[in-house]
């Protein structure tokens, strides 16, 4: 149980600093050798942007748990506290829709992908792992959305249970 805990907790947060270090210097390595042995590594700025891309998509889904993303709550702010609550939960469920659709879209060009066998150029990685970085990327929103959204359901019942008490 603590390990899904940790998962739960650190999960996007270890894969990107790992792949942001890795990242780092393989584009580190990249320049030395161009520079200062002026022999360029083939592979490297290929894969970087391969783990750039990765980057992306987890680091969507990080924000998506942290609820970073940017959002405009000017009208939302100067509801009461339930109704900014029930915004939050409303326009969740309508990310979350979306995302699914993203999920389904991205598996089929990730799966078409595979099928037409392309390989990187310069790396020589199947072409669909960079792609795969998109449906991880939006399972992990997926999974990030719904639980936020128990999380807002729950405070939403103790509000209303609250203002029933009081």
């Amino acid at each position: 149980m603590k390990v899904l805990r940790v998962l739960n907790d650190k999960l996007e947060e270890v894969f990107l600093v790992v792949l942001m270090a890795v990242a780092t210097a393989i584009v580190f390595a990249q320049v030395i050798t161009r520079f200062v042995l002026k022999t360029p590594l083939p592979w490297s700025e290929e894969i970087a942007r391969f783990m750039f891309i990765w980057l992306i998509w987890v680091g969507a889904a990080f924000a998506t748990k942290e609820r970073a993303h940017i959002r405009i709550d000017f009208l939302v702010n100067r509801l009461p506290k339930m109704g900014q609550r029930l915004c939050l939960v409303l326009s969740t469920i309508a990310w979350l829709i979306f995302a699914l659709f993203m999920v389904y879209v991205s598996l089929i060009l990730t799966n078409s992908v595979m099928q037409g066998g392309q390989i990187g150029t310069g790396s020589g990685i199947p072409m669909w792992i960079p792609y795969a970085g998109i449906p991880v990327g939006m399972i992990l929103m997926v999974f990030r959305m719904i639980q936020n959204i128990i999380i807002d359901f729950r405070a939403l019942k103790k509000e209303k249970g609250g203002e029933a008490d009081a």
